[in-house]
């Protein structure tokens, strides 16, 4: 009786007729597609909870990270960090981080991964084990047995793969054509620092020990006495100053030689005349092409003394997979390959060495 009284009167009318008019099955069928869909996105949450906090109850987990305070840092109104004045010989006076521990690597046009890429992946989750390996690419998947090699390395659940538009043009110069797809690459290592901060890797550079000591500088590289910087290795807070200035330099883009962007004009502009806005590393990231020789013509170099080191892997002739590194002659390019190459990639024991 209630119900009839209240649908009778003209202010609740057309609200009773939006209810009589209900298809109840398909109120149902909604309201379970509701429940699954909330279900599923739980679901994701916890496995990204998962991921983000799996080792820290078996000990592999790296320590708690020894970032800088923001009440350590001088700041600017608009919230980025003020680096005048800051001590880049020295690092940060009570030696805590400035540089986040993510590791950046940069993979555009491919979704298969080369042998070495692999090798290398490994040495960066072995030797160095970040918070954070970000894959930034433009391929949708990844794909092949390297790739599937990759995916049971050790720490692998700080891997994130993430999409990256591959930059097409620079200050209205195209980078389509001659070098530019490389310098694609030059150019969004320096924007992936200035967005993230943290460490970056070309895919060829071999960890060898940790990176830590030089997470306490503003930004840094390394820069050998009588060369161009080198642009393989490259470690920053989001803020470095250096970061812009080597930008503008790509005003005077030239996609026709190889390194002058990358290396030769930010030396020559920006370096001889503001080295105090960068760490200046010498012959610790192994950036110069010397390494060619000391990495595969030779037998007893000192590899380890390096905390990396690039293999120039595009500048050697010889194609290493995991069948080819164990028959290669004795040389710092094997043993390194052979300190991190899974087991599980050698193609039998007997070759590894060991059944008799």
């Amino acid at each position: 009786m209630k119900h009839r009284r209240l649908c009778g009167s003209k202010s609740t009318w057309s609200m009773c007729t939006m209810f009589r008019n209900v298809d109840y099955r398909e109120l149902f069928i909604l309201c379970m597609m509701a429940i699954v869909m909330a279900a599923y996105i739980i679901h994701l949450m916890s496995l990204n909870y998962i991921n983000s906090t799996e080792g820290m109850s078996n000990g592999t987990r790296p320590r708690v990270d020894n970032m800088c305070d923001k009440s350590d840092l001088k700041y600017f109104s608009n919230g980025s960090v003020d680096f005048r004045g800051f001590n880049n010989y020295t690092g940060y006076p009570s030696g805590c981080y400035v540089v986040p521990d993510i590791i950046h690597l940069i993979k555009f046009d491919q979704s298969d991964f080369t042998f070495i890429e692999m090798i290398c992946i490994a040495s960066v989750l072995i030797n160095h084990k970040p918070n954070r390996l970000m894959i930034h690419t433009n391929a949708f998947q990844f794909q092949g047995k390297y790739w599937a090699a990759i995916k049971r390395l050790p720490n692998f659940n700080r891997v994130r793969v993430v999409y990256l538009m591959k930059p097409t043009s620079i200050y209205g110069f195209s980078l389509e054509h001659g070098y530019g797809s490389w310098h694609a690459s030059d150019i969004a290592r320096l924007r992936l620092i200035q967005t993230y901060g943290g460490i970056y890797f070309d895919s060829d550079v071999f960890v060898v020990q940790s990176m830590h000591p030089y997470r306490r500088f503003e930004f840094g590289l390394e820069w050998n006495y009588h060369m161009n910087l080198g642009n393989q290795v490259l470690f920053g807070h989001r803020d470095a100053r250096v970061i812009s200035h080597w930008l503008e330099t790509y005003k005077q883009y030239n996609g026709s030689l190889w390194y002058y962007n990358g290396g030769v004009l930010p030396t020559q502009a920006v370096l001889y005349y503001k080295s105090e806005l960068i760490h200046r590393v010498r012959d610790k990231f192994g950036t110069d092409t010397k390494m060619l020789y000391n990495l595969y013509e030779t037998k007893d170099w000192p590899w380890q003394e390096y905390h990396a080191i690039h293999l120039f892997n595009r500048h050697q002739k010889y194609i290493f997979n995991e069948s080819s590194v164990l028959t290669y002659v004795e040389s710092p390019i094997k043993q390194m390959i052979l300190s991190v190459m899974p087991d599980y990639v050698y193609p039998t024991l007997e070759e590894k060495g060991e059944l008799p």
